[in-house]
């Protein structure tokens, strides 16, 4: 056996000893799998090379990875189907899940309760984004958390101690305001993803507010703390004008050329910003902030993967996929290489992990906030994007400062509550 064999059935498990790797005498020709996925540069490269080690102990199985951008995945899987083109497994974003479970074939994946002992290698509220009563539909996959991106070198510039890492926003703001006065760069800026949902709903959730109701029938961020916490990234930009107005591109762009505090993102980002910052600033990272003395809570981004594949030897082969990827030692490499989140339990029990953890102290943080990771909350089968629009108008109407966020939050609530109603309604 070669070596590049060997090292593939190593991080496949070696010793094939789960039920969703033994072949069955008489088994049928080689399967071959479609994978859509929106994983592109060094992220998409590292998905290959796994779906290379999964194919090698698996040689009855051949995965075809094709990428799409991630709004267009929906619309993929849709025109596969229609066409009876074949489509397997894909990655979705988590929030839109109730959209496919209720307008597209997916596969249960906890179906059989003798093969489900892997499902445990999970944390529970990594399950929750894919559960349905007690039928899981998803797993996670490429979650990220979001994180505070500091410039030291502009903190030393500004007169802040780059040691002391803000914890709380209102430290954030303080911090931010030193750099605007003292170097004339950006203070701080959050990314808003989409429609600017994501960057809401983690402020309201990270506030102690909930963002939208379990079913995700209702919006709920005209409470308290989802006024506040809306009005909190309205005087970033307003009151304190400490957040330059823009979108996440752009952001991203300012804080890999130096220009930018801090930028609160995706770990996704980690290693791109780790290659930004070299030789240009001195980079830091910790945890996203705490909203006064609450306790940190924060939805993941990114997506879950969900099985597609008809019933018959698909689905089983991309059963076997997705036990693959839930390896403690293939879910590590997979956040080694791209920065997403740590998704097995106890993700340092590994050893490669627990010293990678020490030599690239960059990603402790996020393995620390796995603990305080709640699952994103998930829109209903209709009318998303169109509430998605209405709180977008509301973000840009806070940042303009057009009103407060006392004024604007329930007129959009109420908006967003009319058109969920609408489009989906009591039957």
């Amino acid at each position: 056996m070669s070596l590049t064999r060997r090292r593939a059935l190593a991080l496949a498990g070696g010793t094939l000893a789960t039920p969703f790797l033994v072949r069955p005498a008489g088994a049928q020709a080689k399967v071959t799998l479609s994978f859509l996925h929106y994983q592109t540069g060094a992220a998409g490269q590292t998905l290959r090379r796994l779906l290379d080690a999964f194919q090698a102990a698996n040689p009855d199985v051949e995965v075809r990875d094709t990428f799409r951008q991630s709004e267009q995945i929906t619309a993929e899987i849709q025109a596969a189907i229609a066409a009876r083109r074949p489509v397997d497994v894909a990655q979705v974003i988590g929030k839109n899940i109730i959209f496919h479970l209720n307008n597209l074939p997916a596969a249960q994946i906890n179906e059989d309760p003798a093969a489900n002992a892997w499902l445990a290698r999970y944390l529970p509220t990594f399950l929750d984004l894919g559960r349905v009563g007690e039928k899981i539909y998803a797993i996670p996959h490429a979650y990220g958390t979001p994180q505070l991106y500091i410039n030291r070198d502009l903190f030393r510039q500004a007169g802040l101690d780059p040691a002391r890492e803000p914890r709380t926003w209102d430290e954030v703001i303080e911090a931010a305001k030193a750099i605007v006065a003292k170097t004339g760069r950006g203070g701080v800026a959050q990314l808003h993803a989409a429609n600017k949902d994501y960057g809401t709903m983690l402020m309201v959730t990270n506030a102690g507010g909930t963002y939208l109701a379990r079913d995700g029938m209702k919006a709920m961020f005209d409470s308290p703390e989802g006024i506040a916490a809306m009005q909190l990234w309205q005087d970033l930009a307003v009151k304190h004008k400490v957040m330059p107005i823009a979108n996440d591109q752009q952001w991203t762009a300012a804080f890999s050329a130096g220009q930018l505090g801090m930028y609160m993102t995706s770990s996704a980002a980690l290693r791109s910003f780790v290659a930004a910052a070299q030789g240009k600033f001195d980079l830091g990272v910790t945890n996203y902030p705490l909203f006064g003395d609450r306790p940190r809570r924060v939805p993941n981004s990114g997506a879950a993967v969900m099985v597609f594949a008809p019933e018959g030897p698909r689905r089983q082969a991309a059963i076997r996929l997705l036990e693959f990827f839930s390896r403690r030692e293939v879910a590590n490499r997979w956040s080694r290489d791209t920065g997403y989140m740590p998704l097995s339990v106890d993700p340092l029990a590994d050893p490669e992990m627990a010293a990678y953890a020490q030599e690239f102290p960059y990603v402790q943080p996020s393995i620390r906030q796995m603990a305080e990771t709640v699952d994103t909350d998930r829109w209903p089968a209709f009318g998303a994007i169109e509430a998605q629009t209405e709180i977008s108008n509301m973000v840009d109407a806070l940042w303009a400062g057009r009103a407060t966020a006392s004024e604007l939050v329930p007129r959009t609530v109420a908006r967003v509550n009319d058109i969920l109603a609408k489009a989906n309604p009591v039957r």
